[in-house]
């Protein structure tokens, strides 16, 4: 899989050059895809941003600096396993910055405490906006799926999607069966035997402190221009090394099925969408 590094973007598809060239910053990773599948992975960074002191939170709320470990190695091994399910690649978007100094998944004025931190929060969510928009020309709709982790519950995976605002183009075009049925991606998950909350079809709300962050906030299908957008936080049991290529197996298995299920398969460009 194509990488960017910390010597600045390298281009995985060409037509994109124009806006990497604008997001310089180097600390995002980019990768286009050819799916109406998007993944994000903003808190399982690693880097040092030069020059960016570490965040204090003074007047911020929800405020937290620990790394969710591995999920951005979890998000390159399920980008790779889609594209060899589907053959054709999803758009992935990692921030390869620690979250103490840059936390993306926050509005703009919670999300950094130094104006150096500014380019990389704008370069990250410039990328997901570009990849909506994206997808939307492409194909009408797509999915977003936003990677965290959490230690709350050790073997559970937490359903965030604002309590289904995120999903409402989703759940309008295609009813809740695509939201938690057996072809959902989290139906898909419970059926490999993962614990999932809300758990089956039930219309319980979402746990009030994984039901969706920023970024589902403000690209989920709620938004004219996002995409069904839902936040998987893995427990710590599943983004153990020893794990965690199943736990990418399993996921690229469900988001695949989802896609197949309820995604378009051709480009409007062809004049087809389903």
């Amino acid at each position: 899989m194509t990488r960017f590094t910390r010597l600045g973007f390298v281009l995985a598809i060409l037509d994109w050059s124009t806006f990497l060239a604008a997001a310089e910053p180097p600390l995002v990773t980019v990768i286009q895809g050819d799916l109406p599948i998007v993944l994000s992975a903003p808190h399982g960074g690693r880097e040092v941003v030069p020059e960016v002191p570490i965040r204090v939170g003074r007047g911020t709320t929800q405020f937290v600096t620990v790394r969710d470990d591995n999920t951005a190695e979890l998000t390159d091994k399920v980008a790779a396993l889609l594209e060899q399910r589907l053959k054709r690649k999803p758009f992935v978007v990692l921030a390869r910055f620690e979250r103490k100094f840059i936390d993306v998944n926050r509005p703009a004025e919670h999300a950094y405490e130094s104006s150096l931190a500014k380019p990389h929060y704008d370069a990250y969510h410039a990328a997901l906006a570009e990849a909506c928009r994206t997808v939307l020309n492409r194909w009408q709709r797509g999915l977003l799926i936003d990677v965290h982790g959490q230690t709350l519950e050790d073997d559970t995976i937490f359903r965030g999607t604002n309590n289904r605002h995120s999903v409402t183009r989703l759940l309008e075009r295609s009813g809740e069966a695509a939201l938690s049925g057996e072809h959902s991606v989290c139906g898909v998950l419970a059926q490999r035997g993962y614990a999932i909350f809300p758990p089956g079809a039930s219309r319980d709300a979402e746990h009030p402190r994984y039901n969706g962050g920023h970024i589902i906030r403000t690209c989920g299908s709620h938004v004219a221009a996002g995409l069904d957008a839902i936040q998987l936080e893995f427990g710590t049991n599943l983004r153990r090394r020893s794990v965690l290529d199943k736990t990418a197996e399993d996921t690229a298995a469900a988001i695949a099925e989802f896609a197949q299920e309820y995604l378009p398969t051709k480009q409007a460009a062809e004049g087809k969408t389903d």
